[in-house]
C-alpha cells in the first residue's frame, strides 16, 4: 500500500499499432509532409493576413490582384 506522501506515476504502454505506425516510413512521409502544408498555411496567413485566394480559384493573367486597403 503506498504511503499518502509517495507518488505514484502510470507509464502507458504504446499498442503495437501505435509502434507500427512510428516505424513505418510511408505514414511518416504522409505526416511530414501534411505538417508542411499546414505550416506554410499558416506563414501564408501571417504575412497576408489571410488564406491565399489561389486554393479556391485562379486569377487571370489580365486580372490584377486584389489589394487589401491596410489601415492603422
Amino acid at each position: 500500500m503506498p504511503r499518502p506522501n509517495d507518488q505514484t506515476y502510470f507509464v502507458p504502454t504504446p499498442s503495437g499499432t501505435t509502434i507500427f505506425l512510428r516505424t513505418f516510413l510511408p505514414w511518416q512521409l504522409v505526416r511530414f509532409a501534411w505538417i508542411n502544408l499546414k505550416m506554410v498555411r499558416m506563414i501564408s496567413i501571417g504575412h497576408h493576413g489571410e488564406a491565399p485566394m489561389w486554393q479556391w480559384r485562379k486569377l487571370e493573367p489580365s486580372e490584377p490582384a486584389a489589394q487589401k486597403e491596410i489601415r492603422p
